[in-house]
């Protein structure tokens, strides 16, 4: 079921706090990153109410100044009031094409990774892939329990 699992270590996770909830933001703002030639590895989104969201996604950390830089510049344009970084995270993707027919894959991935003490920071999935970030100092448990829930 699960063919592989890749880490990096070598990410950051920035967020634009309160950016305005309305169409064109994220085209905007991700349009600009990648006019930059900077790439990005995992977005994820949320609402904080009242017209506002939350935007987090992960960088790579050789890129990490100068998305910082840019994002500074140009937040006031969709309203974003506050960039925060953490440097201290890690990806991990697992890989299976058996994820999207297999019911229930999700919930024992992030259950063996509660049951391990390890909070998802982001989560993104696919047909064949799962990804999430947390703690770097957790990687070496966190795939150690994915491989418990699914051995080979």
């Amino acid at each position: 079921m699960i063919e592989k699992i890749e880490q990096n270590m070598n990410i950051a996770r920035v967020t634009v706090n309160k950016v305005l909830d309305r169409y064109g933001v994220a085209a905007e703002l991700f349009g600009a990153l990648g006019e930059h030639g900077l790439n990005i590895e995992l977005i994820s989104t949320s609402s904080t109410g009242r017209g506002r969201a939350d935007i987090s996604f992960a960088v790579m950390r050789s890129d990490l100044d100068q998305v910082v830089t840019l994002l500074e510049k140009i937040k006031g344009k969709f309203g974003g009031q506050v960039v925060v970084v953490d440097e201290n995270c890690a990806l991990i993707t697992i890989y299976g094409t058996k994820l999207a027919t297999t019911p229930g894959v999700a919930g024992r991935i992030f259950k063996a990774l509660s049951e391990n003490g390890i909070n998802i920071d982001m989560i993104s999935a696919s047909l064949s892939v799962i990804s999430v970030v947390i703690a770097k100092d957790q990687v070496t448990t966190a795939i150690s329990a994915i491989k418990k829930e699914f051995p080979a």
